[in-house]
């Protein structure tokens, strides 16, 4: 849908985050009370006015086709279904911080851990370092930590690797609605799936 000049020599596949759109779909995406919402997609056109300059710059051969990437939202209610999930939580015995405190503090890290400046297009998200930084921010009041999909298709251990295309960008969208505090990990509260030896995974 694009009309492209045959006669350059080197096409450039251009694709631009604005901090503006960033800014909009980060409060869109993090917003529990429904009221946001989904911030439109800057045009084509609007792209090739805010970025004119790189007409200066670039070579008379080369033509610059413009598109604006796409976020990848993971966890809550404005992630695809089969990405949804929830974090599941154990206390550390030792703390007097409140449940509502610890879902808090909880959604602050992984929050601050999916900063726009962590992330580049079509990286891969591994649990595994989430459950690390959360487990080193959070230790003084959390024990365990595991994240849990909520999709009835899927059983524990389907987020823990997750990949996003070349023009995405990994965003969080997970609210206080999404952790739940349970006393102690079981295969029950975790979804997990018993093998044919006993074991669960």
């Amino acid at each position: 849908n694009r009309r492209i000049d045959p006669s350059p020599s080197n096409i450039i596949d251009l694709f631009l985050l604005t901090k503006n759109y960033e800014q909009a779909y980060r409060n869109y995406a993090q917003d529990f009370t429904g009221t946001i919402a989904l911030p439109r997609v800057p045009t084509v056109e609007q792209l090739k006015t805010e970025f004119s300059d790189l007409e200066t710059v670039k070579s008379v051969s080369d033509s610059i086709i413009y598109n604006h990437a796409r976020f990848k939202p993971l966890f809550g209610n404005k992630a695809q279904e089969e990405l949804q999930a929830s974090f599941k939580v154990v206390k550390n015995s030792n703390t007097v911080v409140t449940d509502s405190e610890v879902k808090s503090q909880l959604i602050a890290a992984v929050n601050q851990y999916f900063a726009i400046e962590n992330w580049d297009f079509g990286e891969t998200f591994y649990f595994s370092e989430l459950s690390a930084y959360l487990h080193n921010e959070l230790r003084t009041i959390a024990s365990s930590i595991v994240l849990v999909p909520t999709s009835n298709n899927q059983t524990f251990g389907s987020l823990y690797e997750i990949k996003c295309q070349p023009d995405e960008i990994f965003i969080s969208s997970a609210t206080v609605d999404n952790v739940d505090i349970i006393d102690s990990i079981t295969a029950d509260k975790i979804k997990a799936r018993q093998t044919t030896s006993g074991d669960y995974v």
